[in-house]
């Protein structure tokens, strides 16, 4: 019966390991070590199989649960993760918003389907609108710019 209790904990101990040394290795042969201890256990006390099973399994689960609960607290975690958010404000885009072409008029080059390319001053521009369909040559506003993302709309024209 020692045998069983000896597989077991050793089975625990490397489960609980693989939390600080990953790779595989240890997890599976604390795995192997458990479901020795299982046969081993069904072996000497056949009468208490199905407690032997749900008392290694559990205990099993509890290393799983107190190893990522350790891991958390750790130095270790703060090498698994990130502690700053990237922001937009802390420089982290993906482009730069060049807000100048806001309320800028231009000329549609393409139909709009919603996205094409528009000519600004001498500058063509690829552009979505909000979700309407304009033909080549309408004449267009900037209503929003994001990054590389610009949003365009018709010009309404004034009324009389």
């Amino acid at each position: 019966m020692i045998w069983v209790i000896l597989f077991f904990i050793a089975g625990m101990v490397l489960i609980f390991s693989e939390f600080f040394l990953p790779g595989g290795v240890l997890g599976a042969i604390g795995g192997l070590l458990i479901l020795v201890s299982i046969a081993l256990g069904f072996q000497t006390a056949g009468d208490y199989f199905l407690f032997i099973i749900i008392g290694e399994l559990l205990g099993a689960a509890m290393c799983i649960v107190l190893g990522f609960w350790v891991l958390t607290r750790t130095k270790a975690s703060r090498l698994l993760t990130q502690e700053h958010v990237q922001t937009q404000e802390s420089g982290y885009v993906s482009a730069e918003s060049d807000l100048s072409l806001l309320g800028q008029e231009g000329t549609a080059l393409t139909a709009l389907r919603p996205s094409g390319t528009v000519v600004i001053g001498k500058q063509r521009i690829d552009v979505v609108t909000d979700g309407t369909f304009l033909e080549e040559g309408t004449r267009i506003v900037v209503v929003q710019v994001q990054g590389s993302r610009v949003v365009v709309e018709a010009v309404s024209s004034p009324s009389p």
